[in-house]
């Protein structure tokens, strides 16, 4: 999993391997947030991605492979992009 702009921002870690049990970003999610502050940074009250914020699966947007219910596997790569306003 990568982290770019106000991910980056709030974990300081650009890249991190997760182990989790579930097969859905929904479960990959569900982990991320267990672990670092970041779910106002990627879905909203009602369970959607935020404006601004993008999640790729291996190169492809989630939006597009079933949003929370894209599956994943081992060796999928995702990214989680939400663009910095300002100078750091």
């Amino acid at each position: 999993m990568k982290f770019t702009g106000e991910m980056w921002a709030r974990t300081r870690i650009y890249e991190t391997k997760f182990e989790f049990p579930g097969a859905t970003l929904a479960d990959l999610f569900q982990e991320l947030f267990a672990q670092f502050n970041l779910r106002d940074l990627v879905l909203d009250d009602n369970d959607q991605f935020v404006f601004r914020s993008g999640v790729l699966v291996n190169g492809r947007s989630a939006k597009y492979l079933g949003g929370l219910a894209a599956p994943i596997q081992d060796g999928d790569e995702v990214i989680v992009m939400r663009p910095s306003i300002g100078a750091m």
